[in-house]
């Protein structure tokens, strides 16, 4: 009886662990850009996440992306290809910790002991209605 109930505790944080992964790989769909950018220059650039693992660059022409995951660590993993100016590539992989994802925002943060803001994504849906350009935004 005690074997069966250790076991079913270790599988019970096996899937919770599993799903809040899985709940963060559902939220993180979509497109997310760079508030400080559109801001300043009323661009969005930034990475749109799809369904299956798939990644695009959203405006950063140097950057072939192809493919996302979120790790059992909870960090999000970015990979492609990178061109320099001259034509280039060189493989691009990055691998950030998620602070924070909500339906407006996602942040990135150091993989430091006490945590810092490294990078802060919005969704597009979002970003026009939460930050103001100072100059006319590009339309595409």
């Amino acid at each position: 009886m005690k074997k069966l109930l250790i076991t079913a505790m270790a599988l019970s944080c096996f899937a919770f662990n599993s799903y809040g992964q899985n709940k963060t790989e559902k939220q993180i769909i979509g497109k997310w850009c760079n508030p400080y950018t559109y801001q300043s220059t009323g661009e969005l650039k930034g990475f749109e996440f799809k369904k299956g693992g798939e990644c695009s660059a959203i405006n950063v022409p140097s950057l072939d992306l192809k493919t996302w995951k979120i790790d059992k660590d909870g960090y999000l993993i970015i990979e492609g290809f990178s061109k320099d100016a001259d034509g280039k590539s060189e493989v691009y992989k990055t691998r950030e910790r998620i602070g924070q994802l909500t339906p407006d925002s996602l942040q990135l943060v150091t993989q430091e002991a006490n945590p810092r803001l490294v990078f802060l994504y919005l969704n597009t849906k979002s970003i026009k209605k939460l930050v103001t350009p100072e100059v006319a935004p590009k339309e595409k």
